[in-house]
């Protein structure tokens, strides 16, 4: 059974990484790109939390933003181990409430990220001495609630519709 279970953790964990790595690598361009882009990925996040566990969730925020500074999308390479950390929150806060409500489990990790993001861009990033240009504040700011609200209404859609397939009640 657990070979069984490793298997299926791999391979649904696997296949929500790789709609990501997907998105990301379309390269959407503004004013939409990050709109899309962020809100996808964000209901990967939730949906890896959903359909795996909080690991695949955490495992996938924080590979995200490497293979997007890798691959040339993310231009700010100081910022990747703060982008990674606001993912990881999101998925741990959506996991360990999502007992007591999906939705409000993925407002408030959505809150939680956000909050992070405004923390880093207004005092962490100020003692390493660093400053984001303006477009980056705003990438940064309030755009993040916005994606991590829209990816997280995304994915409880999804789920909602294909959870029944996945304990075998769907149609074939």
């Amino acid at each position: 059974m657990q070979d069984r279970n490793s298997i299926r953790w791999i391979t649904r964990t696997g296949l929500l990484l790789a709609v990501a790595l997907v998105v990301q690598s379309l390269r959407l361009a503004p004013p939409y790109g990050q709109l899309i882009t962020g809100s996808v990925i964000n209901a990967v996040l939730i949906l890896a939390v959903s359909l795996v566990d909080i690991w695949a969730g955490v495992g996938i925020g924080l590979l995200t933003p490497w293979i997007a500074l890798i691959t040339g999308i993310m231009g700010l390479p100081f910022m990747v181990p703060f982008i990674m950390a606001a993912n990881a929150t999101l998925a741990l806060v959506y996991g360990l409430l999502r007992n007591k409500g999906r939705l409000l489990a993925g407002i408030a990790g959505a809150f939680a990220k956000y909050g992070f993001f405004v923390l880093t861009t207004n005092f962490l990033l100020q003692l390493f001495g660093k400053q984001l240009p303006p477009p980056a504040v705003a990438a940064f700011g309030v755009t993040q609630l916005g994606t991590a609200l829209v990816g997280v209404l995304l994915a409880l859609i999804i789920y909602d519709t294909i959870a029944p397939m996945l304990r075998g009640g769907g149609r074939g």
